[in-house]
């Protein structure tokens, strides 16, 4: 598994991974939604002869006491209040210049009231602001939506044209049943923006049974897209440890499914 320890390594190799490829190289795309509270130690290593495929992490915050050697932390600016706004800046620059992160997100969820909350054009400012002058230092994802945002990002990209966005984060829930919606949501991205996309939240609706089956389809499809550059299933966070038993740090059998499947297979570790 091959890991950059400074931006550089990380600007080339999102450089050399082009969405127009035709073909999908073989790099670890899988990370973890984790709240610091929940521990992620045991997603790293091996099990049973498979390296993990675990090579990210974030927290919904900018700065993160439970850094992973395993994984590039990757801080977000949540929103704009004073408190996310204040302390942005500063812990940025430091997850750039000492703790090997060569990534950026911004703004969670905008397009909804109870999340970042902001429209399009307030969303397009506050990234002039916060988010542009990272330009160069790191690679800079667009605001967060879920499958309600279409309407929302498409209007973003109008407002913040002259933005150096370098890719397209997006969320997807819904019901176990519908893994075919969750490809056309992701492929309708990969249209609209022409942009890598990383899926940094998703969850299928069900039983765990459910959930294994629709990981089974969904990882190859996701290790084997080209525009996908990077996802995280949403199962270590305060509302949801399905990837963890009893709350951890060992893991559940989904999240030895999610972190040791072999690339391009949803399967498990055989």
């Amino acid at each position: 598994m091959t890991r950059f320890n400074n931006v550089t390594g990380y600007v080339a190799l999102a450089t050399s991974l082009l969405i127009t490829s035709t073909a999908a190289d073989s790099w670890p795309k899988r990370g973890l939604a984790a709240n610091d509270d929940v521990p992620i130690s045991q997603f790293g290593g091996s099990w049973n002869n498979h390296d993990s495929q675990v090579n990210w992490q974030y927290n919904w915050d900018s700065t993160t006491s439970q850094k992973q050697s395993f994984a590039e932390y990757v801080p977000m600016l949540w929103g704009t209040a004073n408190y996310h706004t204040d302390q942005w800046s500063d812990n940025a620059w430091y997850w750039i210049n000492n703790g090997g992160t060569g990534h950026l997100l911004a703004f969670n969820e905008p397009e909804r009231g109870d999340q970042a909350n902001l429209s399009p054009q307030q969303a397009a400012d506050a990234w002039n602001q916060y988010m542009e002058p990272f330009t160069g230092h790191a690679q800079l994802g667009a605001p967060s939506v879920s499958n309600d945002g279409y309407d929302w990002l498409n209007q973003f990209l109008q407002a913040c044209s002259g933005c150096h966005i370098d890719f397209v984060p997006i969320h997807w829930y819904n019901d176990h049943t519908l893994e075919s919606d969750f490809e056309n949501w992701v492929n309708s991205i990969c249209s609209l923006t022409g942009r890598q996309v990383w899926i940094t939240e998703f969850q299928a609706f069900g039983s765990i049974d459910d959930q294994s089956n629709f990981l089974r389809s969904a990882i190859p499809f996701l290790d084997n897209n080209p525009c996908v550059y990077r996802y995280s299933y949403f199962g270590t966070a305060d509302n949801s440890k399905v990837l963890l038993q009893d709350d951890g740090p060992s893991l559940s059998g989904l999240g030895v499914q999610y972190a040791f499947s072999p690339y391009g297979s949803g399967d498990g570790p055989n």
